[in-house]
């Protein structure tokens, strides 16, 4: 395994799915039966799909900037996608593209930042 950004090239992939349930949840009234997927839980699975699409050419990296919108609810016991590609490789500095989808709906899209580091 290496860590420097010639192992990876733009395209590189992977989608995660998730079961909006437990901690994954927030209500905005309070009453469990309006619970819905959670910014952060949304947010987790877009990381968590940046590192599954790299982990393996390059090992750890950090997520140092978040630019996404959670455009619409997915009620709880439903399951998401949640898909990342890589866009953009600037020396250790990576740029994914980010997406959370229900039943074929956007949930949320966005950007995600990581930078490769060395530990």
């Amino acid at each position: 395994m290496t860590e420097t950004p010639e192992a990876l090239t733009e395209g590189l992939s992977a989608t995660r799915t998730l079961v909006v349930e437990g901690p994954n949840l927030y209500s905005p009234t309070g009453k469990n039966e309006h619970s819905v997927l959670s910014s952060p839980a949304m947010i987790m699975e877009m990381e968590l799909a940046c590192v599954d699409a790299i982990f393996s050419q390059i090992g750890a990296t950090v997520g140092f900037h978040v630019d996404v919108k959670h455009v619409a609810p997915t009620p709880a016991g439903e399951t998401v996608e949640t898909t990342a590609t890589l866009v953009k490789i600037d020396g250790r500095k990576l740029k994914f593209e980010v997406e959370t989808r229900y039943n074929g709906t956007i949930v949320g899209t966005g950007f995600h930042r990581r930078a490769i580091v060395k530990f």
